[in-house]
C-alpha cells in the first residue's frame, strides 16, 4: 500500500451487498462507489468475512467466484483481518441479526468513517441508533461526499 492510500479519506467499509451490486451493475450507485475506490477518491475497506460473503453469493448473481475475488483484491487491498471475537461480541446485542455484528466490529477495527450497505432490514435500520456509526446507502454516500458521477 502506498503512503497516499494510507492517508486517504474518507475510509468506507463496504458491506457485501454493495460490492455484489457494484460488480453486477457497474453503472449504478454501488458500481460508482467501486469506481471511486479504483480512482482513489475514497479508501474502500472490506474484511475477510465480508470477502467470504461476496464469494459465497457471487455465483448466485452470475458473477464467477474467480472474477469476484480478482476484482475485490484489486479494489480492496489490503483486506481487513477478521475482527476479534471480543469486538464482535460487543456488537452482538446492538444488531438485529447477530450475524451482522462482524460488520460493525470491522468498521471499528478499520477506523472507518462510513459504512455503505444495501441491507435495509438489518443495517440501514440502525442508522442514527448507534453512536459513532455513519451508515448510508450508496446513493446517500455519493450525495454526502459530493463526488461527481
Amino acid at each position: 500500500m502506498t503512503k497516499r492510500q494510507k492517508n486517504l479519506e474518507p475510509k468506507v467499509l463496504f458491506n457485501a451487498s454493495v460490492v455484489l451490486s457494484g460488480l453486477r451493475s457497474p453503472n449504478g450507485g454501488s458500481g460508482k462507489l467501486l469506481d471511486f475506490v479504483g480512482e482513489k477518491l475514497i479508501n474502500g475497506q472490506i474484511s475477510e468475512i465480508i470477502l467470504d460473503e461476496i464469494l459465497k453469493h457471487s455465483q448466485k448473481l452470475g458473477i464467477p467466484k474467480t472474477t469476484a475475488q480478482k476484482k475485490c483484491l484489486k479494489y480492496f487491498e489490503p483486506i481487513l483481518s477478521e475482527p476479534g471475537l471480543k469486538k464482535v461480541d460487543k456488537y452482538t446485542k446492538k444488531v438485529i441479526d447477530e450475524g451482522d455484528a462482524h460488520v460493525l466490529a470491522s468498521y471499528e477495527e478499520g477506523s472507518c468513517n462510513y459504512l455503505v450497505t444495501l441491507d435495509k432490514k438489518h443495517l440501514l435500520s440502525l442508522k442514527g441508533k448507534i453512536k459513532g456509526f455513519n451508515i448510508y446507502t450508496p446513493g446517500e454516500l455519493i450525495q454526502l461526499l459530493k463526488i461527481k458521477i
